[in-house]
């Protein structure tokens, strides 16, 4: 996770988000992954928004990064906190990358972190669907 220097002021993560990394149990949701145990990855990002959208307090905590291209065609995604909503309040935002003109405001986005969690399991399960599909056609 982001040391709380860098990030927005007056950020917090949510409660729910902390559970769920602090639990510190395996978590299959492909084909996202939170940031939190990738520290690199988890700067280049955070780094790549600040870049993008200065003055904004979006903060990645995951990413789709699939090089299969079975997923949006291999262009990396990646799930933003909101930090700039009302206090107490933190959404979610979509970050595409294979819409670049897009801010994150202008693509999908979710309530908090629990409904994100809750959308992130159903794609996760469409995904792996789409896997097996795929697998038993003939293609890897």
């Amino acid at each position: 996770m982001y040391d709380l220097p860098i990030l927005p002021n007056s950020f917090e993560f949510p409660v729910g988000y902390l559970d769920v990394v602090l639990a510190d149990e395996f978590l299959d949701i492909k084909p996202w992954r939170l940031l939190s145990k990738d520290m690199a990855t988890s700067l280049f990002y955070y780094s790549s928004m600040l870049l993008k959208f200065s003055g904004a307090a979006v903060v990645p905590f995951a990413i789709i990064q699939d090089e299969s291209g079975l997923y949006n065609d291999g262009w990396v995604v990646l799930a933003c906190f909101d930090g700039g909503g009302k206090e107490g309040t933190t959404g979610v935002r979509i970050y595409d990358y294979s819409k670049p003109k897009l801010s994150p405001w202008d693509n999908l986005s979710y309530s908090g972190f629990s409904e994100w969690f809750s959308a992130a399991k159903e794609e996760s399960s469409r995904y792996k669907a789409e896997q097996v599909e795929d697998k038993d056609k003939g293609y890897s």
